[in-house]
């Protein structure tokens, strides 16, 4: 009788934490699938295009920051155009170029190659991405309901990565060019079964296709400059991302007595964390006065995960093991909080009447953390050590502090929920 509870009860813990929406269920499915070949292919790319297609590692961070270049100023033109189209058709055809794109990579033999494919996908992926942030801002509702629904994706998002990475594992153990080769193929392949997916997100009635703009308000968003200062600040905090992607990873196995395998570890607990919390993370940041003060608090989660980062160093590997376990934990914390309140200022700050321009704007913080974030992170790790670690925990906090007063100022505006 007890093990009958048990498994009732599992069974709506699982039914609760499904979507009801029909339209949020398409997307995630969507967004399971491409997000499983990204983990794919994040997890062999530097292999696959050093060794298989020999390029060195130095020309490969060259080519993703230049791509990164390219990508940054396309969020703009995207929300501009965001609110006159068919997003889901946008969108799908924008993910099926880059599946071929991202299954073309075992073809390419030249560095020139490289940098074509991989500024088209960069550009590809910066349009989409801001065409599914206005589709949210249309479907999703508003508020807390609109902030669950990007926080629902986020979760669906790290769990397809997850999965993903785990898999790749297979292509890492037979180590030969045929299984990089067949995942690389595997993850364009995810690409084009998403968009096929994501056309049968089904229609609310809540989009709009709107007439061109007067010329005055095409580049409103760009003009207030309060919201671009929020998203600088959204660009420092957000390259949080390449502690964990870069510097952590090189940090471990250069700078601590910790086994490798601790790499792996403090992803897992980051991902399991992100595929569970980011949804509760969210509750409340719809208010941006709320958002603004979780974001604060989201930096000084991540400043203190710095300096355990720090402590390692010089520890005894259990000791760097647990100084690690823990400063990841501190860390995903951060990461869920940011990320949650980041949301709801990115939606909560902007016009209603020009989200699409809003959103686009929104979307350059990601991809300027992306392009200065690995280079001054990196060296700041690399060069000062334990005080370069304390630098950017100091860097998070007041960055994110920033946002207090900022968001305050903004209370008088056109946004009837900032008090």
């Amino acid at each position: 009788m007890a093990a009958l509870l048990s498994n009732l009860n599992l069974r709506e813990r699982i039914r609760k934490a499904l979507p009801t929406s029909q339209v949020l269920k398409v997307m995630s499915i969507s967004t399971f699938i491409n997000t499983f070949g990204n983990g794919l292919f994040f997890t062999v790319e530097i292999i696959f295009l050093t060794r298989s297609v020999g390029l060195t590692p130095h020309q490969v961070g060259f080519g993703f920051t230049l791509a990164a270049l390219c990508a940054f100023p396309m969020s703009v033109p995207a929300g501009q155009i965001a609110h006159r189209i068919n997003i889901r058709k946008f969108v799908a055809i924008s993910q099926t170029i880059q599946g071929i794109a991202a299954a073309s990579f075992i073809f390419i033999h030249s560095y020139s190659a490289f940098l074509m494919l991989t500024i088209s996908v960069e550009i590809l992926v910066s349009f989409t991405q801001t065409f599914r942030m206005v589709l949210i801002n249309q479907v999703g509702g508003a508020g807390e309901e609109r902030v669950s629904f990007r926080a629902y994706q986020r979760a669906v998002t790290n769990l397809g990565i997850g999965m993903g990475t785990a898999f790749a594992g297979i292509a890492l153990i037979i180590d030969t060019h045929a299984s990089y080769a067949t995942i690389v193929v595997l993850n364009g392949i995810t690409f084009i079964i998403a968009a096929l997916v994501f056309l049968k997100v089904p229609y609310t009635g809540s989009e709009k296709i709107d007439e061109e703009p007067r010329v005055d308000d095409r580049f409103i968003a760009l003009k207030d400059k309060k919201y671009i200062s929020a998203m600088l600040l959204n660009a420092i905090y957000s390259s949080h991302f390449i502690i964990q992607g870069v510097a952590l990873p090189l940090w471990i196995i250069r700078y601590t007595k910790a086994p490798h395998w601790t790499i792996s570890v403090v992803f897992l607990i980051n991902t399991i964390a992100c595929v569970l919390f980011s949804v509760r993370a969210s509750k409340g940041t719809s208010n941006v006065v709320v958002a603004s003060k979780v974001f604060f608090k989201a930096g000084l989660f991540v400043a203190a995960a710095c300096v355990l980062y720090a402590l390692a160093q010089g520890a005894s590997a259990w000791a760097a093991c647990g100084l690690l376990f823990v400063g990841m934990g501190l860390h995903t914390v951060g990461e869920l909080l940011g990320s949650a309140a980041g949301w709801g200022l990115g939606f909560g700050l902007a016009d209603e009447r020009y989200q699409g321009q809003y959103q686009g704007i929104w979307q350059m913080s990601w991809s300027l953390g992306g392009i200065a974030g690995p280079a001054l992170i990196t060296a700041a790790v690399v060069d000062l050590h334990k005080v370069g670690w304390l630098i950017l925990g100091a860097v998070f906090t007041v960055s994110t502090f920033l946002f207090i007063p900022l968001v305050k100022s903004m209370k008088n505006r056109h946004h009837s929920h900032l008090a």
